[in-house]
């Protein structure tokens, strides 16, 4: 289980984002990256910073919200090592990265409730990439 998460969100997560900081429990480590208002903003230049930090910290997965999942997903998926997720129940966060290795959760805040939001995100640290050869096999294709 990873207990590191880099977090942020637009200004449409924002108050998820904080729900889930005061939340997850003091054993998950929080490196919050934003934003820090409703105040509109562009969700990419929240993507972009926690997708870099999690390429360079293995032992933290990443955390993205907004108010659909999907902007935030596009955004970090458009970098080069990170899978992330847009998901929105605890099966598909543990799947995507059983099967997929994720790297990055998103999630919408309009498409989960708090306490759905910290049991999908608990699911998603606690899971394990299957080290099978078709998973390997797929996840490498991934890159290239």
């Amino acid at each position: 289980m990873i207990n590191n998460i880099a977090i942020a969100s637009d200004h449409a997560g924002y108050k998820l984002k904080q729900y889930l900081i005061d939340n997850l429990g003091e054993e998950i480590t929080i490196k919050d990256f934003g934003t820090d208002s409703e105040e509109s903003c562009d969700f990419p230049d929240f993507a972009s910073e926690v997708s870099d930090f999690v390429l360079n910290n293995e032992d933290y997965k990443g955390v993205l919200i907004c108010g659909s999942g999907v902007g935030m997903s596009i955004a970090a998926n458009k970098i080069s090592g990170i899978r992330a997720a847009n998901v929105s129940d605890v099966d598909t966060a543990v799947q995507s990265v059983e099967h997929n290795n994720a790297n990055v959760l998103c999630l919408g805040s309009n498409n989960v409730n708090e306490g759905e939001a910290v049991t999908i995100v608990n699911s998603f640290l606690s899971a394990s990439f299957l080290n099978e050869e078709k998973y390997i096999k797929r996840v490498n294709k991934f890159e290239g």
